[in-house]
């Protein structure tokens, strides 16, 4: 724990080099106290002292070395021709290959140079082509560091990819993307990886030609470890029921397999004759043979399944536990627990501030603690036993109790992991204390040894088709019916705002303490009472960072794409466009739902669709399923792509009205606050599509939703994508250029650069919602010269993150704030470090308790004018 401990603050010496200094001076002090009272020798201290020490010094080399690389550096905007080997198992997606290259020659303007780093690279649309493990790579891309988006609370994709130490991504497209120069010798390791990929490979092939979805991702996500396939939908049901975990191969079904392996093992040798057994015993017992052929199976099982992070994880403490069984010393899971963390942040230091690793221990400790409790009551009970044989239990009373002691350990896990589940992932996963008694067993049990079956008969059978595939189909298609009708339970998907850390440690606090002193009954229920108290405002989330009176306007980051989230002083809510979806990735799921919880909302009260393309309105699907909504506006134009399809499923689903609105459309008011639409005008050129109009190409831009709020002293002009003609509306139109805060059109497009508007503009600050690293160039630098000239200070959805702006309804003040305000500041040597570090003391709080804290300081303030 000593090393752990230390590792876990390594990285953050840069940016809190005095406070960690104070606090190793602190913890030498309370270790030589300790020492003077004689209850820790003077080599334990400093054994201990050393530990921690080390662990920060392992902690901070690992993070300032992880950018050891030249590819963004030299790459620069440009393509660039790269050559590299894989050096990981290549993952398999419905658009193509993701395959993980350290690079080693890089040309750059002809010039040849050396590279180092690792890129992760997407191959779209590859043709047959196939990779492996091992083969060494040459192509062209442009070479970009890892990137995500950046708003309050949420996960930054990018700072994921770095800590997993990738230092650049790339993508290339076509059969031709991608030059293969041959397989370098490889070393033992390297021909094992290469083959075991390969196999991999032709297991997966034989599933996709065999299953559909439901059960095709599922079987692909729990035997080959391979997540893409997996429908959101799907994924949303594991999540709502508590069961997601066994999506991916963690180690609650790999430890399943090992104890059927181990068991099933056992079980066959003590079937052989007396005889027999006699004669083995003397080398080897039963146990130590289940071990011998327990480790080998599940060692391969991990290499095929790609040997993950959390795979490896789940594998080195099967070894760690077999192991102990070997040695005779399986009841010590406390001390096999710690061996295999440390077994495991040794090579990748970076591990321990993953969240599967955290889930992943903190399960497995609290599956410790409950065995060793038990073990703790039955050697108590068995004085008693000799003085008092109970009675020969029968088998329903064996599994009655067997069954207790599962739900225990359900409970146990849940519990202890419930903090962080709520802080990553926003929700509390009541129903998987029933279900996941129910599914993990059938799933460790049956299914998993049914499709590892199946792939093991592709590979001695060979053939183009699934073995057992119809078999396959039905019971990870029935999985697949049961979880969803578990979603289905009433509040099964309980959505909460991420918990502070401080109630966190207080949580577990208090829970250590109703452990370690649950014979004392007042201390026990005065504890648990303020744990249920805790649990009860974490459920219910309540709103928090607004106040009455005021008005709070948030652009949020959601790449290339709009969505804006008003609060008014009255209390209601309205979004205005919802962000673009992909097919992984839908930033109403993964940025503007977060963001409601965060804040305690879960009614909007309006929703505005300012025009119907993909990067305005692709996330609010997910966003009207899940969240209640008052009012939905449009400008009443459709479309027949999928993407409006599942809007108007959305809407129709839902309950809501389709509102058109033009010109004069009051959204809200009256009242302090007023939400109207200036344009776009009705116009006859529109081609009828139903009973709605059908637009495409410029004209949709034009034909985007122009709205305006105003709230006492404070106005904003939502812009959309408004282009030439629509701005030439707006001049002719009151207040159509007139407001303390502007949206940039169309993202800041040149096609949108209106020189009249421009200079006509009564503003005092501009907001680009932008995509980083777009592939139209946007914000053009002509646009961005144009408000500079104006003296117009630009915020950037790209580089700035989320802009909020605040401001009272009775004051002409206004603050704005930035997500990247946020970001840690390494500290420089000098007079100025205690402010400076106080100043990143100041930003982590406001991270991680919460947006309330994060809007009290740090404001840069916007003067009324």
């Amino acid at each position: 724990m000593s090393y752990l401990t230390g590792l876990w603050f390594g990285p953050f010496l840069p940016f809190f080099p005095l406070s960690l200094l104070g606090a190793l001076f602190i913890f030498g002090c309370i270790l030589t106290w300790f020492e003077q009272q004689r209850r820790l020798t003077r080599k334990t201290g400093f054994i201990l002292f050393a530990l921690v020490v080390g662990g920060i010094g392992h902690g901070y080399w690992a993070s300032a070395t992880q950018w050891d690389s030249n590819l963004v550096i030299e790459g620069g905007e440009q393509p660039i021709f790269l050559e590299g080997t894989i050096v990981a198992p290549v993952r398999q997606t419905p658009d193509g290959l993701v395959l993980l290259v350290e690079a080693t020659h890089m040309v750059k303007q002809g010039e040849a140079q050396m590279a180092h780093g690792r890129i992760r690279l997407t191959w779209r649309e590859p043709g047959a082509s196939t990779l492996s493990y091992g083969d060494h790579v040459a192509f062209m891309a442009r070479v970009r560091e890892p990137y995500g988006t950046m708003n309050p609370g949420g996960f930054h994709y990018g700072r994921y990819l770095k800590r997993q130490g990738i230092h650049a991504v790339a993508t290339v497209q076509g059969p031709e993307g991608i030059r293969i120069q041959g397989t370098p010798e490889l070393t033992t390791r390297g021909f094992i990886l290469g083959v075991v990929d390969r196999w991999r490979q032709s297991i997966h092939s034989a599933a996709v030609s065999s299953l559909t979805n439901p059960a095709l991702g599922l079987f692909l996500g729990m035997v080959l470890g391979e997540q893409s396939y997996i429908e959101s939908d799907i994924r949303d049901a594991f999540m709502a029921s508590g069961t997601v975990h066994i999506l991916s191969i963690s180690g609650s079904h790999l430890g399943l397999l090992a104890l059927l392996i181990f068991a099933g093992a056992r079980w066959s040798l003590r079937q052989l004759p007396t005889v027999w057994l006699e004669q083995l015993s003397l080398r080897l017992t039963a146990t130590r043979f289940a071990v011998l052929i327990t480790l080998p199976a599940v060692s391969f099982y991990t290499l095929l399944a790609g040997a993950e992070m959390a795979t490896v994880r789940s594998w080195i403490m099967i070894v760690v536990c077999c192991a102990g069984i070997w040695l005779g010393r399986e009841r010590n899971l406390v001390t096999a627990l710690a061996l295999a963390a440390l077994l495991m942040v040794l090579p990748h230091p970076e591990a321990i501030q993953d969240i599967s690793f955290q889930l992943s221990y903190l399960s497995v400790a609290a599956i410790a603690f409950v065995v060793q409790a038990r073990k703790e009551k039955d050697s108590k009970l068995s004085g008693l036993d000799a003085a008092f044989p109970p009675a020969q239990p029968t088998w329903l009373l064996g599994l009655w109790q067997k069954a207790v002691l599962a739900w225990l350990m359900t409970l146990a896990v849940s519990l202890t992991t419930l903090p962080l589940v709520a802080h990553d992932f926003h929700q509390i996963p009541w129903l998987g204390l029933l279900a996941n008694m129910v599914i993990v067993p059938l799933v460790g049990a049956i299914m998993i040894p049914l499709g590892l079956l199946s792939g093991m008969m592709v590979l001695v059978a060979g053939g183009g088709t699934l073995p057992l595939s119809s078999l396959n189909q039905w019971i990870f298609d029935w999985l697949a019916q049961v979880v969803m009708m578990l979603s289905h339970v009433p509040g099964a998907a309980w959505y909460v705002a991420s918990p502070s850390l401080s109630s966190m440690i207080v949580f577990w606090g208090l829970l250590a303490v109703v452990v370690a002193m649950w014979h004392r009954k007042l201390i026990r229920w005065g504890c648990g009472t303020i744990l249920l108290a805790i649990l009860l405002w974490w459920g219910w989330s309540p709103r928090t960072g607004w106040d009455p009176g005021t008005v709070r306007v948030t652009f949020l980051d959601v790449g290339q794409g709009d969505a804006t989230l008003i609060e008014l002083p009255d209390g209601q809510t309205v979004l205005i466009d919802g962000g673009p979806s992909y097919r992984k990735l839908d930033m109403g799921r993964a940025v503007i739902g977060p963001y409601l919880w965060n804040q305690g909302i879960r009614r909007l009260d309006h929703v505005v669709a300012t025009h119907p393309q993909w990067d305005h309105v692709g996330g609010l699907p997910w966003v009207l399923d899940t969240f209640e909504v008052g009012h939905y506006w449009d400008n009443g134009i459709s479309r027949p792509e999928r993407f409006f399809s599942r809007l108007h499923s959305a809407v129709k689903s839902a309950g809501l009205q389709e509102q058109t609105s033009k010109a004069g459309t009051v959204i809200v008011g009256p009242g302090p606050c007023s939400l109207t639409v200036l344009g776009p005008s009705p116009s006859p050129g529109t081609e009828k599509y139903g009973s709605r109009t059908v637009s495409s190409g410029k004209s949709l831009n034009n034909r985007s939703l122009v709205t305006r709020l105003e709230c006492g002293p404070h106005s904003f002009l939502f812009t959309a994508d408004a282009e030439q003609q629509s701005l030439n509306e707006l001049l002719r139109v009151s207040n159509g250029f007139s407001a303390r805060i502007v949206k940039v059109p169309h993202h800041g497009a040149k096609s949108s650069l209106h020189r009249e508007w421009v200079n006509r503009l009564q503003a005092e600050a501009m907001v680009v919602s932008v995509g980083a690293h777009n592939r139209y160039g946007h914000p053009a630098p002509e646009v961005l010269d144009a408000y500079k000239q104006r003296g117009l200070p630009v915020y950037r959805t790209d580089r700035d993150g989320a802009v909020w702006f605040m401001g009272s309804i009775g004051s002409d003040d206004m603050t704005v704030r930035t997500a990247r305000e946020g970001s840690l500041l390494q500290i420089q040597a000098g007079p100025r470090m205690w402010r400076e570090e106080w100043g990143n003391w100041t930003r982590i709080g406001n991270r991680l308790n919460g947006f309330s804290n994060s809007v009290a300081s740090g404001f840069r303030g916007l003067p009324h004018k």
